[in-house]
């Protein structure tokens, strides 16, 4: 299964879940390492870009190659996810629901609607599970957001 992420260069190749541990997230609370990514490139430049306030000059595309083994994954339905699992700003119930699955470390990943495009998927990825060591994590090339995105007149 392929996963992927835009970020800064720098932090491209990071696999512990530090960034998420030290801000917490819509399916993790600080404290708790977690990686977040889209399974498909478009989403995360999307979940990128809604963070995003200005041209980033050192973004790359990483690719994360997971486990083909459908076991390692949850995927909840809408109606098993909390109600409130899109709010803006997100909401300390999705962040538990996040916490639960990292918690139990049963699977590698938990597959999850995009708060900005539901029809799309993200997945939260456990570092701590056992199956992360064949986990893979390469640059795949520079990114750069079309600069229309943030010239508007």
């Amino acid at each position: 299964m392929l996963a992927w992420r835009i970020s800064l260069e720098k932090h491209a190749l990071e696999r512990t879940g530090k960034g998420a541990e030290i801000y917490g997230g819509r399916w993790n609370l600080k404290g708790t390492a977690a990686i977040y990514a889209g399974l498909t490139p478009e989403i995360a430049a999307l979940e990128k870009l809604v963070h995003t306030s200005q041209i980033l000059p050192e973004l790359v595309l990483v690719e994360i190659t997971l486990p083909d083994d459908n076991k390692l994954y949850i995927r909840p339905t809408k109606e098993n996810l909390p109600t409130d699992w899109d709010a803006l700003p997100s909401s300390n119930t999705s962040a538990k629901f996040g916490e639960n699955f990292l918690s139990e470390c049963k699977f590698l990943g938990l597959i999850i609607p995009s708060a900005i495009m539901p029809e799309a998927f993200n997945i939260v990825v456990n570092p701590s599970h056992s199956k992360f060591k064949e986990v893979n994590i390469k640059i795949i090339r520079k990114f750069e957001f079309d600069s229309r995105l943030f010239n508007k007149a």
